[in-house]
């Protein structure tokens, strides 16, 4: 289905606001809902046990948890505090006289779950028959995330400048990392509420891990667990040079595959748990790859001595019954798959890998050719985009972190 996207992402929505689109639903559980008590008010702007409960239920969904009374406990706090930074940017955005059109919304609800807007009323249906929650929560969530974009593109785009001197110096530092390992993961921190309180920690990371158990994803539970959870890395944007990383998590990284989540890494303030999602020698990550695959769904059968004067040359590949050979031409590093990846790292050309098992298949890789087409131009307009993108977040939590700081919040029944 279209909307496929809507359990994957939500997750990362379900803290947003403002209604710009009304519709009476079908459903009269929900209508009923809607009248409930307040809860809080943030700069005039109420919170009502609805808007609460229909956020719950996005949230609980997105952890694919049953709608019961303990799960709804445990997300409760976190989905009120988020529900608050909500009201907080749609307030920041209306003084600004910051507005959306209907269109510009269909066209946001569209790219983020991939749908075409000319199937936005089978989308919002979608959202209500098929998952039971009322879709103008979810539209007033988008709202108020677009008005909140277009807020910080009109406060802090001008501003931002970079110059010379910034990339050559990050250009510079570039250089001395060629050769050095980095690494792709994603980190949860379960910070101590005070010096005395690690037992507590420690009970947060049970019930963290009892919910990995569960089969809930890593990267919802992050979300709800760590306020500072950082998102870029559902897309692998984050990577981080051996040389910068604390020493403990270092040592933890260097023994961990790809995929695996750590035990419980103690630290000044409290305890982290790391995913490693992928590695990479640093400067090889726009390099290209051709090499040759040799495969057998039985690894005894994988003999050496029989595909070992295959050459990269060769225009087709006939071993036996029970292997297949493959040419993998210009593939980049950044679209491998990590356990490939590593193996031809470490690889002369025409040389081949040790035995790889993956998918239930055994392989060894002979590696053809390697060359990096990334010009000096290139590199300075990716590290100038960064820059900017570094520049405009900083510039963007500060200024929310100051209306969250100074916002007029009243609770009266949390």
């Amino acid at each position: 289905m279209i909307y496929k996207n809507f359990i994957n992402i939500i997750i990362f929505f379900f803290f947003l606001n403002s209604i710009d689109f009304k519709k009476s639903l079908s459903d009269e559980s929900l209508e009923d809902e809607q009248f409930e008590a307040l809860i809080a008010s943030v700069n005039s702007d109420v919170i009502t046990t609805y808007d609460l409960s229909q956020r719950i239920k996005l949230a609980l969904k997105s952890l694919e948890l049953n709608d019961t009374i303990e799960n709804r406990d445990t997300v409760r706090e976190r989905v009120l505090e988020l529900l608050v930074i909500e009201k907080i940017k749609k307030s920041a955005a209306i003084k600004r006289d910051i507005k959306h059109t209907d269109e510009e919304l269909m066209n946001f609800a569209s790219l983020l779950y991939n749908f075409p807007k000319e199937q936005f009323d089978e989308f919002k249906a979608f959202i209500e028959k098929d998952n039971n929650i009322d879709s103008n929560v979810l539209l007033e969530q988008l709202s108020s995330e677009l008005m909140w974009k277009k807020l910080l593109q009109e406060k802090f785009s001008s501003k931002i400048v970079i110059n010379k001197q910034e990339i050559d110096k990050i250009m510079a530092s570039q250089k001395k990392k060629l050769g050095k390992y980095e690494y792709n993961f994603t980190e949860v921190f379960f910070e101590n509420e005070n010096n005395n309180s690690w037992l507590k920690t420690e009970k947060k990371i049970k019930k963290f891990l009892s919910l990995l158990d569960k089969g809930i994803a890593f990267d919802s539970l992050a979300e709800q667990y760590d306020s500072n959870f950082d998102k870029s890395n559902e897309k692998g944007l984050k990577w981080e040079i051996e040389d910068n990383l604390n020493l403990e998590i270092k040592k933890t990284l260097l023994d961990m595959k790809v995929g695996q989540i750590s035990s419980k890494i103690k630290v000044n303030d409290g305890y982290k748990i790391i995913r490693l999602n992928k590695k990479r020698i640093f400067g090889n990550q726009n390099a290209k790859y051709t090499f040759l695959k040799v495969s057998s769904f039985d690894s005894d059968k994988l003999d050496f001595t029989k595909f070992s004067s295959i050459q990269c040359s060769d225009q087709e590949f006939t071993i036996n019954d029970d292997m297949t050979a493959v040419k993998i031409e210009d593939i980049k590093a950044s679209d491998m798959i990590g356990i490939f990846l590593e193996q031809l790292e470490a690889l002369e050309v025409q040389m081949f890998s040790n035995v790889i098992e993956y998918n239930n298949q055994f392989s060894v890789l002979k590696l053809c050719d390697k060359k990096n087409e990334e010009t000096e131009q290139m590199k300075r307009n990716k590290i100038q985009s960064k820059l900017y993108s570094q520049k405009f977040n900083q510039l963007s939590n500060t200024f929310l972190a100051n209306l969250r700081q100074n916002a007029n919040i009243e609770f009266f029944n949390k």
